[in-house]
């Protein structure tokens, strides 16, 4: 039984020089959990050149972003033509709250769940070793009409571990920013923050699943690669997270550089244990900010406090801790709020950053209750790059003042370090062949 394991993607701004270049990290749990099931499993993707073997696949298994909903469609579409006879499964994190979007003729089940056992059954029913298979995590396209299976959360961490030969074949095309050779790791599943505006949360029926560190800190040093980023929507909720951490990661003596997702309010409450967390291996912290104006964070159900944001960024800089800062604007946004956000990055120092587009996602409530002040319902525009809400400000001096904020990015060195890496990668770099990554 052969099965092809597809990322569709679609085509953002970024796209040109692609800040943030990283494994698709789900394919390569889905190819283990395929050759545990006894399937003969290749993984595709564009990015890196992953092409499709020279082989008719059996089963054919989609993912992809939320701005790739319609690519993922048609590429379905596209392989039932070419392959007739072909099983087509769609699946990812966009799925899991928004499967009836995926209920096309030409796809086969949609999977809601995270559970790779689940996804192991579904693979041993369509190969015969299976006889029977209740629609629980997933839906199934029968005779021609949609059987809807109930919810299925995870409860524990998946046992299964990626198949890390994608990792080993793309390491040195993959980076963050100006780090190269950056390997992805998932120690939870979900969040236990409550956020109103991410979606996250919202994985796995809204449960939320710690992992090991120490488990995973196995994972992350028995990878070849100079950074590891811990993609988990937060690293560390709270103090004993962070001595648990700590622990496990002491007696080591090979510690990996690790980047990972902090909330400000941690890293105040904390701040005393970052030093500590810099020794054993804490070298770069994604915070998410999003706005300067507690009125903003208040709207959001951040829980944060924008006037202790200084105190965070100084917590890190004293540490020798790099930092990303995540922000967002609204289209509700005046020129003076745009002025208030660049000088809170002056002010601050901060010269690694993003800034996004507030943005409700297909699955949240936020959609839901935004959905008739929408200007668009193309996927492809709900990247956080574009306005998908009609704008206060007139749509191009909006843009002006968005695009404003992103030139201050050039005065940073790792920024300028970044981009004169991208432009000679582009003349000097070359794509892994679909056989390399599956030797």
């Amino acid at each position: 039984m052969k099965v092809f394991l597809k990322k569709a993607r679609a085509r953002t701004t970024f796209s040109v020089l692609d800040p943030v270049k990283v494994e698709p990290l789900e394919l390569a749990y889905l190819k283990a959990a395929a050759e545990e099931a006894g399937a003969e499993a290749y993984i595709v993707d564009d990015l890196f050149g992953l092409n499709e073997p020279d082989t008719v696949p059996d089963i054919v298994v989609l993912t992809g972003y939320n701005t790739a909903e319609r690519r993922i469609i048609e590429d379905a579409r596209s392989y039932k033509a070419r392959f007739p006879k072909v099983s087509v499964i769609i699946g990812g994190t966009h799925v899991e709250r928004n499967s009836r979007d995926f209920h096309s003729p030409h796809v086969d089940f949609v999977v809601h769940s995270p559970d790779l056992l689940l996804f192991m059954d579904i693979l041993r029913f369509i190969g015969g070793n299976l006889k029977e298979l209740t629609p629980s995590g997933f839906d199934m396209q029968k005779d021609g009409r949609w059987i809807i299976g109930q919810e299925r959360p995870v409860k524990k961490m998946s046992p299964i571990r990626p198949d890390r030969s994608l990792t080993d074949a793309v390491i040195g095309l993959t980076r963050y920013l100006d780090k190269g050779r950056v390997a992805l790791v998932k120690g939870r599943t979900g969040c236990p923050y409550k956020c109103d505006f991410c979606y996250c949360r919202l994985i796995n029926d809204g449960i939320h699943i710690k992992g090991s560190y120490g488990a995973m800190l196995d994972e992350a040093s028995a990878i070849d690669s100079d950074h590891i980023w811990i993609v988990d929507d937060i690293f560390l909720s709270s103090r004993k997270d962070a001595m648990e951490f700590i622990e496990a990661a002491e007696g080591r003596v090979l510690k990996p550089n690790l980047i990972a997702y902090l909330r400000a309010d941690f890293i105040l409450n904390n701040r005393d244990l970052f030093c500590k967390l810099k020794e054993c291996g804490l070298s770069e912290v994604i915070v998410g900010f999003e706005a300067t104006d507690n009125s903003e964070l208040a709207a959001y159900n951040k829980q944060t406090d924008a006037l202790d944001y200084p105190d965070c960024v100084r917590t890190l800089r004293e540490c020798g801790i790099d930092l990303t800062a995540l922000f967002m604007v609204s289209p509700d946004y005046s020129i003076s709020d745009f002025m208030r956000l660049a000088r809170f990055l002056r002010e601050n120092q901060i010269d690694t950053y993003t800034v996004s587009i507030i943005t409700p996602i297909k699955g949240t409530n936020g959609y839901e209750e935004m959905k008739d002040r929408l200007i668009t319902d193309d996927p492809e525009r709900f990247d956080f790059l574009h306005l998908v809400i009609k704008p206060k400000l007139p749509a191009p001096v909006f843009y002006m003042m968005f695009i404003w904020l992103h030139i201050g990015l050039l005065k940073s060195g790792r920024i300028r370090s970044f981009i004169r890496q991208s432009l000679m990668g582009k003349k000097t770099g070359r794509k892994m062949t679909m056989t390399e990554t599956n030797d």
